[in-house]
């Protein structure tokens, strides 16, 4: 039986990363949605065995383990620290609805349009 083959929905800035030639070394974080949370409804517990298994099953294609694995078990996602060929392979997994670049470039702050001194 052939596997099929899911490609996840990628954040630009995810991708970017990952096709970064100095970031081979580096870890890449991101955050990833199960399919299946979209799906339906999954519970905690099913969240967090599901994602055990799909990052136990990229390891073991992979060789490597990642990092740190942050699990939002309400939300149906997690975020994973892992090399860039762990984030490649994670990627490619039919559970995986999604992923997001868990590290932005741009500052979150909202700059002042109009400052004035106040006295």
């Amino acid at each position: 039986m052939q596997k099929k083959s899911f490609r996840a929905k990628t954040d630009p800035l995810l991708k970017l990363q990952l096709n970064d030639q100095s970031s081979d070394q580096d870890l890449i974080e991101a955050v990833f949605t199960l399919r299946a949370a979209k799906e339906k409804n999954l519970s905690p517990s099913h969240v967090e065995e599901m994602t055990h298994q799909v990052l136990d099953r990229v390891a073991d294609q992979v060789g490597v383990e990642a990092k740190e694995i942050n699990i939002f078990r309400n939300l149906g996602a997690f975020a994973v620290s892992a090399p860039p060929d762990f984030i490649r392979a994670l990627l490619t997994e039919p559970e995986i609805a999604s992923a997001t670049a868990n590290r932005r470039q741009e500052s979150m702050m909202i700059p002042p349009q109009k400052k004035r001194r106040v006295s």
